[in-house]
């Protein structure tokens, strides 16, 4: 694997532009003698890094900067430099980080591969140098052991399937209107508000999240439950139930994309530690989450055509950019919905969260039903934590949400009861119900209120459904097939029944199912879900089991004395020499960019005077400058003064495009990096300009 490796860094070196190529050879080796082969020089490269005494000082002149670069390639597999810039959003400016590769680049410590399925180019640790570099890759650097300096004061709120109860309980009895950008209308927004105060946010989230998970179906009045969808998705554990709410909040979804989504967030709430991460660490334990499989290898070795299909979906417009920006709005969606709680702060007044403990556990119905409903006589139901979703929806099934807050509260109503009668509860199972759940009397005159309720509910029923009629012979034959009886509602009359199936639903099933000879299937023009099941996720896996794969050897560190010891060890060599002015410039230019190993290197014969910065009096050099990127097409930085006036800066990096010269003045094309927004800059405001070869 090493030597198949080592090919694949030679031919990429083999493959640069000749340029870059000769560039690079006279750099390391000195003046290129015609006639020249370039297997053969590349060979020469190879040995010249493996050569001891370069091999030692390239190791000296690395700083903890570069470290943590080569450690982020080692952690993110087939990492771009928009790849890094994503992850290091935040911590480093992207002039910083394009600098910094480019610079790690020309000392042959990383070089550009691609990818033979999809042809992207991937940034990648030189193989002859990966065996010397391991043991000072730290993921410690990246993702360092916070410490708490102050604790955090403030309530901790965690989403519950009570409060999920209540939510549900609210659009079953009123159902809930949207504008058509999916936001919640003024009046149920202003009803939500006093039943869920301090909640604005959480529940348009919510109602987001049920609307693409096809929890809720619109009709002419709005938002109803879709009852046989919640109750799949009521089966499933607190951890996946609230992963899928976030990655559904945040946006819609393929199935796969779902799955792919809600694991990341499950992942990567397992792997914080107890002493918690600050916000950029969870973004970035999120980024390489969405990188690595469960046991927290490189990702999965794929069939080839399965591969070939990913590529051609990246292909499609899933960047790094666009990741980022999901990922970001996630871990909002989580604060919100307190599966992260804030810890502390740092010493630095950095906010630091924690998981909260239902994205580690998770919960299972106790086998003694727990006492968990409090009845009084004005028929309000105060209902403690303790049941899981899956039990909460039939028992508020005839309730209605009155206030959510520290306490949930329901009450008992006319309306309420009347809704559960619809969902086929009747008065006894109504008391039965209340009864496994309290220990106290159900109060006599609510039991009265629901039986005179009931009666006045059954003394005239308007139907509406599917209805199967029979004739006298096949009477029989329905009532004591089990596959017909499980869709029966009610019987309103002998060999006529109401079906649950409702109106509009594929009644396809129960037609194969019933084995009655019908004159033709029942057509339907309704769409179905995009998906019909929710996808299944696995408990959360441990990132962080990559991350100390990575630093599982004694770690050693940069030396800034003996960096400082050797480039004035090669300063002093070049001082010494007789040469001229600007080679000797262009040569101290190369020590402090820690490109040149040895006093070899500083033969005249192998030095190639390049002026590669400009500053803003230099309006000739800046426009020469520009004209040399555009024919390399090399990256360029510049600094220009901001609009406002007030005397400060701004720097960008990015590609020119071309120049256009008027008397006095040039016009320069930019293509803004990562952006990729094409920008006109007048060359005369550009106060330093810097051409960045690689």
């Amino acid at each position: 694997m090493i030597n198949q490796d080592i090919s694949r860094w030679q031919e990429a070196i083999a493959s640069l532009p000749d340029k870059q190529f000769f560039n690079t050879m006279r750099l390391y080796l000195g003046e290129i003698k015609t006639p020249y082969n370039k297997q053969r020089l590349t060979e020469q490269l190879a040995s010249f890094i493996r050569r001891e005494e370069n091999l030692k000082s390239l190791l000296i002149l690395m700083d903890s900067f570069d470290v943590e670069i080569l450690t982020a390639l080692s952690l993110i597999p087939k990492a771009s430099q928009e790849t890094l810039v994503q992850f290091f959003s935040g911590t480093y400016a992207v002039t910083e980080l394009y600098a910094e590769i480019i610079n790690l680049t020309e000392r042959l410590l990383i070089y550009t591969d691609k990818d033979e399925l999809s042809g992207r180019t991937f940034l990648a640790i030189n193989p002859l140098l990966r065996e010397a570099l391991t043991p000072y890759l730290d993921s410690k650097i990246i993702f360092p052991d916070f410490k708490v300096a102050s604790l955090s004061t403030e309530d901790t709120f965690t989403i519950s399937p009570n409060l999920l109860s209540a939510y549900i309980s609210y659009i079953k009895i009123r159902g809930i209107s949207c504008k058509s950008d999916g936001t919640i209308k003024k009046n149920d927004k202003n009803r939500l508000a006093e039943i869920f105060p301090d909640k604005e946010k959480l529940l348009q989230l919510l109602t987001t999240a049920f609307i693409n998970l096809s929890l809720v179906t619109e009709n002419e009045k709005g938002y109803v439950l879709e009852a046989s969808r919640l109750k799949a998705f009521a089966a499933l554990s607190e951890p996946q139930q609230y992963a899928l709410l976030c990655a559904a909040a945040v946006s819609r979804f393929s199935r796969d994309g779902l799955k792919k989504e809600a694991q990341l967030l499950l992942d990567c709430l397992f792997s914080i530690p107890d002493t918690g991460f600050t916000r950029s660490a969870i973004l970035r334990l999120a980024f390489l989450a969405g990188t690595h499989t469960a046991d927290g290898s490189a990702l999965a070795r794929k069939s080839r055509f399965s591969m070939i299909l990913e590529a051609a979906r990246q292909e499609a417009g899933s960047d790094a950019e666009q990741n980022a920006e999901l990922l970001d709005r996630m871990i909002d969606c989580a604060m919100e919905f307190g599966l992260l709680q804030k810890l502390g702060k740092t010493e630095n007044d950095e906010e630091l969260f924690k998981a909260a403990a239902v994205t580690v556990s998770i919960s299972q119905a106790d086998s003694n039903l727990p006492k968990v409903l409090n009845l009084d006589s004005t028929f309000t139901v105060t209902l403690l934590p303790g049941l899981p979703l899956s039990m909460l929806l039939p028992l508020t099934d005839f309730m209605m949400i009155k206030k959510c807050g520290v306490v949930t509260e329901f009450e008992i109503t006319r309306q309420s009861v009347a809704n559960g009668f619809d969902a086929g509860w009747n008065p006894d199972t109504i008391f039965d119900c209340i009864s496994n759940y309290t220990n106290y009397q159900i109060p006599q005159n609510l039991k009265i209120n629901i039986t005179e309720w009931y009666n006045s509910y059954s003394s005239a029923m308007l139907y509406h459904g599917y209805v199967l009629k029979v004739r006298e012979n096949n009477i029989s034959l329905v009532e004591k097939n089990p596959n017909i009886q499980k869709y029966i509602k009610e019987k309103l009359a002998e060999g006529i029944y109401l079906l649950s199936i409702p109106t509009g639903q594929d009644i396809s099933e129960f037609i194969s199912e019933s084995s009655l000879e019908f004159l033709g299937n029942v057509k339907s023009s309704e769409t179905k879900s995009e998906f019909s099941s929710f996808p299944l996720l696995r408990d959360g896996h441990k990132i962080t089991a990559k991350l100390s794969a990575v630093s599982d050897t004694e770690t050693k560190k940069t030396s800034v004395p003996e960096a400082d010891k050797l480039l004035k060890k090669l300063k002093a060599s070049l001082a010494s020499q007789d040469m001229e002015k600007q080679l000797k410039e262009s040569l101290t230019h190369r020590i402090s960019s820690r490109l040149i190993l040895s006093e070899n290197q500083l033969k005249t014969a192998a030095v190639r005077t390049e002026i590669l910065e400009a500053d803003g009096m230099d309006f000739s050099g800046k426009v020469h400058l520009i004209e040399a990127a555009v024919k390399d097409e090399d990256m360029m930085e510049l600094q220009m003064p901001t609009a406002d006036g007030k005397g400060n800066f701004f720097t960008i990096v990015g590609h020119p495009l071309g120049i256009s010269k008027q008397p006095g003045e040039a016009v320069m094309r930019f293509e803004v990096e990562p952006t990729k927004e094409i920008e006109n800059f007048l060359v005369s405001r550009i106060t330093h300009l810097r051409r960045l070869r690689f």
